[in-house]
Formats: C-alpha cells, structure tokens, sequence
C-alpha cells in the first residue's frame, strides 16, 4: 500500500509540473510573438522615415523613436531568453517527475512479482507436502 500512495502522489507531482511545463511554453511562445511584434514595428517606421516622400519631419521622428524601438527590442530578446530559460528548468523537473514516477512504478512491478513468487512456493510446497504424505500412505 505504500507505494500505492507513492504512485499517486509522484502521478499528482507530474500533472502538476506537465501543466507548469504547458504554461511555460505558452509563456515563451507569447515572448517571441512579441519580439515578431517589435521588429516588425522597426521595420514599419524604418519604411516610413526611408520613404522618398517622407519629409524631414519623419525622418527626426524615426531617428528620435529609434533608440525607444531598439530599446523594446532588447526588452522582448530579454523576456524571450528568460522564458526559453524557465521552459528549460521546467523541462528538467519534468524529466525528473517522470523517472520518479517510473521508479515507482517499476518498484510497484517488482513488488507485485515477488508477491507472485512467494505464492507460488507456498503452493509448490503444498503440493510438496501432499506428495510426501501421498507417499507415506503408500
């Protein structure tokens, strides 16, 4: 029974760091959208202030919004690496939540053969027992 309870809990351990796991590849997936996001927003003003019709006003405007874009940029690289980063620890304790559950689960399969040969002995040695009384009898 003890490892009945073992394997639920490590069972509950795994679904909780699963959902942690799903979270923090949401949670990255969500950073480098937003990185997409953010460059894409450079290129668009880049377009605009290099437009041949763009007066001088767009081109001071770009060049005054470049160190704030690039500056957003840097920010979105950032969270991209923290969350890549998150989503590798987790996977780890992923990794490590499944080879406990297997221990388990392969110490419950041992368990359960070595029960499997204890009742087959004590049924070879009463068939033992019976043999020799059949014996003595005769």
């Amino acid at each position: 029974m003890p490892l009945e309870a073992l394997r639920r809990l490590r069972r509950h351990e795994l679904a909780d760091v699963e959902k942690a796991f799903g979270e923090a590849v949401a949670r990255e997936a969500a950073a480098e959208t937003l990185l997409g996001q953010k460059h894409q927003h450079l290129l668009t003003e880049q377009k605009l202030a290099s437009d041949p019709a763009a007066d001088d006003g767009a081109v001071e405007a770009f060049s005054r919004w470049l160190p704030v874009g690039q500056q957003a940029i840097s920010d979105a690289q950032e969270k991209c690496r923290q969350a890549a980063m998150d989503r590798d620890c987790i996977r780890s304790a992923l990794l490590m939540a499944q080879a406990a559950l297997k221990a388990v689960e392969k110490l419950e399969e041992k368990q359960r053969v070595e029960i499997q040969q204890q009742h087959l002995r004590k049924e070879q040695a009463v068939l033992d027992e019976l043999a020799l009384r059949q014996r003595t009898l005769n």
